[in-house]
């Protein structure tokens, strides 16, 4: 009997204190507190939790980040929806069950459409949130104090084209409890703009009132073209220094130069089919030969730069074997510049080594390929009476390898073009190492990590004609290349040819001279001997008398060894080039070309008039290279190129 009476207080107890507890468990529920009293978050009535705080440690589901009103608002709607729905069903069951059929088949199919949405919404932009939303959600989640599970959508908002829009372009929205910290300011400013590859970039804050957001404007973007046609931009080219021509204008306009002087000597372009590589180079060479820069053009391609053909002191070699002798050239006169600089005790910039020579060598990856099959070909492999055997290495790749390493004080400067830049491709890694400067345009993410890996992330490429990255220095500036025509480049070039010689090699013209038109044997002769001190013709030793004797010593055209070299080249007429079999065409398809207005600019220029025939004299090195190079029988300059 006790023991019933026991379990019968017990049970009553029980009872008792549920129907005490339903008044309460009403007041939670309704007032969108949690149900057995011990909140999971730090969330208030108007505002959402931003951190957990459950005793047991584990983290709190979306539903408990909600505010008070967002829950309550919740179970009022649902409650209010089943008993109405309840209460219909009593009075009349069958319009309620054709209601909740209709009902549930539109929920269904906006459930459906929402569905569809973002699962196409991912597919297109599924690489845009993993390569930049996802890496900044990971970098400042827990730095803003978001809780563990926030996903990145619900703050950062980061739209797919950002990289083209300006104005409030990308938004991040903040915790309520956000109290403007500089500290962490200055973090999320560091993060945005690493993560993102941003440039010239504000951040508006707004922590005042309720919606606490940073808003990160992006600046103008680079012109959408730069033309040396625009009055403006031709000033911008004319004031800038001899060693630093334009390569275009960046955000706000701000022109893009790299000095080859002071920073970079040399010059690397990358870019996919129709990056304007041509259009780059163009740009640059065109300045530098305005400056009185001597150029030598390495085309296999064989028509990449015809506007610059029959320029005064500028090469022009498209046969793999004339880019063969050009660069072993090439290599020597670097090395008479080094021998320059060193006997040279004045400031290194200062040295007379001649003019400034900028070597454009196109389609690096073909072309290094073509040299290295062309010296397998012709190189003596076994020595003989005659000599030893050739080096199995291309002394043409050698050769590019010593100018590439050769200093600043030598004004030799190789502006390289390539599709895919790899180390193979140019000869080694250590040769791509000294462009210091790189270009890219239209590249890929595998280009960019190969030739830019300090540079993270990649920039996105864009197709946008004429956009490029240059990079130096670990630091990338997207630039609108400014765009000269091939006339416009032909003109501007023209003006700094201070005299006409035929196409090849000069001696230095700024230095009081006459240009002299030169074989490569001779620019690679050793240095003019320097008279010791208190003989004839005494070099001084002070710094300013040095200088002057030096620059009068090497600006002479007429050592003994360019004599004997010139005297192997003698001038011919055009007969005597027939008749002496120089070259193999009639004597009138050949007067034909060299009047020709339209190839005028590609037959070499006369040296001279004969005394007796009063004949044009014409250098019969120039005629051969002429004739190997010159457009096949019927076909105009057009086709062949």
């Amino acid at each position: 009997m006790m023991a019933r009476k026991d379990t019968n207080d017990s049970t009553a107890e029980a009872i008792a204190s549920i129907f005490q507890g339903i008044p309460v468990l009403t007041w939670r529920y309704l007032s969108g507190s949690a149900l057995d009293g011990a909140p999971r978050t730090n969330a208030t009535w108007t505002h959402r939790g931003t951190r957990t705080e459950r005793e047991d440690g584990r983290r709190a589901n979306r539903w408990d980040h909600l505010s008070r009103l967002e829950r309550a608002g919740v179970r009022w709607v649902s409650t209010a929806a089943t008993g109405g729905i309840g209460y219909a069903y009593m009075q009349d069951p069958t319009t309620t069950l054709e209601c909740l059929q209709a009902g549930g088949f539109t929920a269904g199919s906006a459930a459906s459409a929402w569905v569809g949405y973002r699962l196409m919404d991912g597919a297109v932009t599924w690489r845009h949130q993993r390569d930049w939303v996802w890496p900044l959600h990971v970098a400042l989640v827990e730095k803003l104090g978001y809780p563990e599970g926030t996903k990145p959508h619900h703050y950062i908002h980061v739209p797919v084209n950002y990289d083209e829009i300006t104005g409030d372009a990308i938004r991040i929205d903040l915790p309520a409890d956000f109290a403007g910290e500089d500290q962490i300011r200055s973090l999320v400013k560091t993060v945005v703009t690493n993560k993102l590859a941003l440039q010239d970039v504000t951040f508006s804050w707004q922590i005042s009132g309720k919606s606490h957001h940073v808003v990160v404007k992006q600046s103008p973007r680079p012109p959408s073209k730069v033309l040396f046609s625009d009055p403006e931009i031709r000033k911008i080219v004319e004031k800038m220094p001899e060693s630093a021509p334009l390569i275009g204008l960046s955000h706000r306009g701000r022109p893009v130069s790299v000095d080859l002087d002071a920073e970079s000597p040399h010059v690397l372009v990358s870019a996919g089919t129709g990056g304007g590589k041509s259009v780059i180079l163009r740009a640059i060479f065109a300045q530098l030969l305005k400056h009185g820069a001597e150029g030598a053009v390495l085309d296999r391609k064989r028509h990449s730069h015809k506007w610059v053909r029959g320029l005064p002191g500028v090469g022009y070699y498209r046969e793999i074997g004339d880019i063969h002798d050009a660069l072993v050239a090439l290599g020597e006169e670097g090395e008479r510049r080094n021998r320059i600089v060193d006997e040279w005790e004045g400031d290194d910039k200062d040295a007379p080594v001649g003019p400034r020579k900028a070597i454009l060598l196109e389609e690096a990856n073909a072309t290094i390929g073509k040299l290295k099959r062309y010296w397998a070909a012709v190189r003596k492999a076994k020595g003989d009476e005659f000599g030893p055997a050739d080096p199995k290495e291309s002394p043409a790749i050698d050769a590019l390898g010593e100018i590439l390493f050769m200093g600043r004080a030598v004004k030799m400067h190789v502006l390289l073009v390539a599709q895919s830049a790899t180390a193979a491709a140019l000869g080694g890694p250590e040769m791509r190492e000294n462009f210091a400067t790189r270009i890219l345009a239209r590249y890929s993410r595998n280009a960019w990590n190969m030739l830019v890996p300090e540079v993270q992330p990649a920039p996105k490429s864009t197709r946008h004609v004429g956009r490029a990255q240059v990079v130096l220095g670990g630091f990338a500036n997207e630039t609108q290349v400014v765009f000269f025509t091939p006339d416009e480049a032909r003109a501007w070039a023209e003006m700094g040819r201070a005299v006409t010689t035929s196409q090849g090699l000069s001696a230095p013209a700024h230095l009081g001279q006459d240009a002299v038109n030169v074989t490569p044997d001779a620019v690679t002769e050793p240095l003019p001997a320097i008279p010791a001190q208190g003989g004839p013709g005494q070099v001084r030793q002070d710094a300013k008398g040095f200088k002057e004797d030096m620059e009068a010593l090497f600006a002479a055209p007429a050592t003994d060894a360019t004599e004997a070299a010139q005297d192997t080249d003698v001038p011919v007429t055009l007969k005597q080039a027939v008749d002496q079999e120089i070259v193999s065409v009639s004597l009138s398809a050949l007067r034909k070309e060299a009047n020709d207005k339209n190839r005028r600019k590609e037959f070499p220029a006369s040296v001279g008039v004969d005394a007796k025939t009063r004949g044009k004299l014409y250098r019969p090195s120039e005629l051969k290279r002429w004739e190997r190079n010159r457009p096949k029988a019927g076909q105009s300059m057009e086709q062949e190129d």
